[in-house]
């Protein structure tokens, strides 16, 4: 599946992926203790709603990791053209989103959704803070795709870590000493943000140097917009997708139903680490290869993911109810549970379809993603609004897992990845389904839930040695590597 050098970009990236979520394991029930389950819920819907205006990003930040993926080997001068030319695009987009954000998100804010009254204040003093957010984080894309364009992965993923780190605890501590309220999480995220966004830039122009500052090139201009026009409909089109869940769910039932369904979708999110760190890594290597190499690498790397995957979610199907009462409590966990025992489901199919849109994005064809995800939008906001209605909280996350599982299955037919191999992915599927009705039908404790959650693990794991080589091989080498000293670890096909 990868080279050894591969395979540890693909560890740091995991890495880099992992400590947001420990970290978050450990300061969402300090946060919900702090500040209370509406403003939390708040805050979750304002970072929605800035996902929403990401869309200025026109998939400009995308193109330009395609772009210099292509450029990995090139000289300076030739690479620089492209960086700032992005660059200058995204900020000014960027700034002229934010000042759209500032005159109406607030409003929209308060009008559209079940706000307490003690509440609304603060949440309308609160949240001009997020409007300059959105041009420091379209900025921040262009950056890390540079780095990761020359395999920096390392790097990028100790950058993306301090901003975890800082971006976790800062608004923590900041409400702590000066006190609940979202006048204080807001300026400390805003902080936060800008701190990182200027060391990145600085290690990126370090690296990239020289690089001046008048380098646009309006040619590159169009080349960009020409590839990101397509990933742009994506981009307004993935945060409905993907959270206009969460608008609808404050909308009919309130900001406290949307902790209740926030929390146990992070976690889903969350636990796509290894999917996406897996397409992280593939996708310089993808915009390089050919397409009948792009398709075999995507092959055996979405089988891998198929079962490698699935022994984590198979697993958080049957914890995450006993899990949740323990870490932040029973009466949680009682609303929560039903949702997110759905939500993991959703999580495998949706990490599962990271691959093929990667391997589609890579090799310039983002018009088929852009083109499936229009298809699925009013089926979906439909389908959401009537599951909502009838079945409340596990009715949002049903539409959700159904909605992102047809989108994985539409994603596998148009890449063509599993193409003369799709019978292997088969018996996964039968394992998660069980692994659901299992947590149905028993209602374990957290120690029972971990036993047998480890046991799901364990099956998994050993049908996707049976059924893929690309494991088998790489079940081998550990193995040798481990009964051995000296001996250099290397993972997959050589190439």
């Amino acid at each position: 599946m990868l080279r050894s050098a591969a395979f540890r970009n693909f560890l740091y990236n995991l890495a880099g992926a992992l400590l947001p979520v420990l970290l978050s394991l450990a300061t969402v029930p300090v946060y919900l203790h702090a500040i209370g389950a509406a403003r939390y819920g708040i805050v979750s819907i304002a970072w929605i709603l800035l996902g929403y205006f990401g869309f200025l990003d026109f998939g400009l930040s995308r193109a330009s990791a395609n772009a210099l993926g292509r450029l990995s080997a090139a000289p300076a001068a030739e690479r620089a053209p492209v960086l700032m030319t992005c660059l200058y695009l995204n900020l000014g987009l960027g700034l002229i989103g934010g000042i759209a954000l500032y005159l109406g998100g607030g409003a929209l804010l308060r009008d559209a959704f079940e706000i307490p009254d003690a509440l609304r204040q603060e949440t309308l003093g609160a949240f001009g803070w997020m409007a300059p957010m959105l041009p420091l984080g379209m900025v921040m894309g262009v950056a890390t795709g540079a780095l990761e364009s020359r395999d920096r992965f390392l790097l990028a993923n100790a950058l993306e870590s301090v901003g975890a780190v800082l971006g976790q605890t800062v608004p923590l501590i900041s409400v702590m000493v000066w006190g609940p309220s979202l006048s204080v999480v807001m300026p400390a995220l805003l902080l936060v943000r800008l701190f990182i966004v200027l060391l990145v830039f600085a290690v990126v122009f370090w690296l990239e140097w020289p690089v001046w500052p008048i380098r646009l090139h309006w040619g590159w201009a169009r080349r960009l917009f020409s590839y990101g026009v397509w990933v742009s409909v994506s981009s307004v089109i993935s945060p409905i997708l993907d959270s206009f869940d969460q608008i609808l769910i404050g909308r009919l039932l309130g900001p406290v139903a949307v902790t209740h369904y926030a929390v146990p979708m992070n976690l889903a999110l969350r636990s796509q680490i290894i999917a996406g760190a897996l397409a992280r890594t593939l996708f310089p290597r993808l915009s390089r290869a050919t397409e009948a190499d792009g398709r075999e690498m995507t092959s055996h790397a979405t089988v891998a993911l198929i079962y490698g995957f699935g022994a984590v979610c198979g697993a958080a199907v049957i914890v995450v109810g006993p899990f949740l009462s323990v870490w932040i409590g029973p009466d949680f966990a009682a609303s929560a549970r039903p949702a997110a025992e759905i939500l993991m489901l959703g999580a495998w199919t949706n990490g599962v379809a990271f691959l093929p849109y990667n391997q589609l994005q890579a090799q310039a064809r983002p018009d088929l993603t852009a083109k499936l995800h229009s298809i699925e939008i009013v089926p979906f906001l439909v389908g959401l609004w009537f599951l909502i209605r009838i079945a409340g909280l596990p009715g949002a996350a049903l539409a959700w897992t159904l909605r992102v599982t047809v989108d994985c299955v539409g994603l596998i037919v148009l890449s063509r990845c599993l193409q003369g191999v799709w019978l292997r992915a088969l018996p996964a599927a039968f394992l998660m389904a069980s692994c659901y009705l299992l947590a149905q039908m028993i209602a374990f404790g957290l120690i029972d839930a971990l036993l047998v959650g480890g046991v799901g693990s364990v099956v998994f794991l050993c049908v996707g040695v049976m059924l893929e080589p690309v494991l088998q091989k790489n079940a081998r080498q550990i193995l040798l590597s481990i009964g051995s000293t000296g001996r250099p670890l290397k993972i997959g096909r050589e190439e």
